[in-house]
């Protein structure tokens, strides 16, 4: 487990919100996905919406922005929905900072300015088009905020 994920394991079970951690090795990965999609870090069991599937990005840059690839991230991820019918949500937090959780549905992601780079194509993900969880903050305003 990497350390954004352990600590963002430690936040659900502090704020006592139920959870299943996906262990990543190969052999807990269908073939059938392989190569058509990823799988993402944790289902997260909101109480009386249902379960998410959520991808923990750690990031250790300063900027208002992150950044997801459009092909390993946003394509893979869209098949993972598609077949499951799960809603993926990302969740980025800075290196080292590990007290806020910048939450973003992928349904958003789509909306976000695609760019190209010397690696592919990415997608720029304000902060500003983030919910942002921090300790004193229920994860209910996921649900809120996604209603509007």
């Amino acid at each position: 487990m990497r350390r954004g994920e352990e600590e963002f394991k430690n936040w659900l079970d502090k704020k006592g919100y139920p959870y299943f951690y996906i262990e990543q090795s190969p052999e807990t990965f269908s073939s059938f996905f392989k190569g058509l999609s990823k799988r993402p870090d944790f289902f997260v069991v909101i109480q009386h919406f249902g379960i998410i599937a959520v991808d923990i990005k750690e990031r250790n840059n300063k900027y208002q922005t992150f950044t997801l690839d459009e092909e390993q991230d946003v394509r893979k991820y869209l098949e993972f929905e598609r077949i499951t019918r799960l809603p993926v949500w990302f969740v980025f937090c800075r290196q080292d900072e590990y007290k806020v959780w910048y939450w973003i549905p992928l349904s958003k992601v789509l909306e976000c300015e695609l760019k190209n780079g010397k690696d592919g194509a990415f997608r720029v993900v304000k902060t500003s088009d983030c919910i942002i969880l921090q300790d004193r903050d229920n994860i209910s305003r996921l649900i809120d905020n996604e209603s509007m």
